[in-house]
């Protein structure tokens, strides 16, 4: 059974609880993963092409190489509640 829910900052599954960021008072946030957000604020200040940079250096991880994971950040990021405009 795949995971339906993502962060909308890096896209990366959220399969279950443990990921997930916090809000201000310590609420867990189902919007945003823990890598991304912690304690109601982003972790990362950076434009979304910084952060897809950033993002690009963990392809080996996500299983492809850093620039297939460059050209997915790249289509994905725009999509997501933290990038749209």
């Amino acid at each position: 059974m795949g995971c339906n829910r993502f962060c909308q900052s890096c896209a990366m599954p959220m399969p279950d609880d443990s990921v997930l960021g916090t809000d201000r008072d310590g609420s867990v946030n189902f919007d945003y993963c823990r890598y991304c957000y912690d304690k109601g604020e982003f972790l990362h200040d950076v434009s979304m092409e910084e952060f897809i940079d950033m993002c690009s250096e963990f392809g080996e991880q996500a299983g492809m190489t850093n620039e297939q994971m460059r050209e997915h950040c790249s289509k994905v990021f725009p999509t997501l509640k933290r990038w749209k405009k």
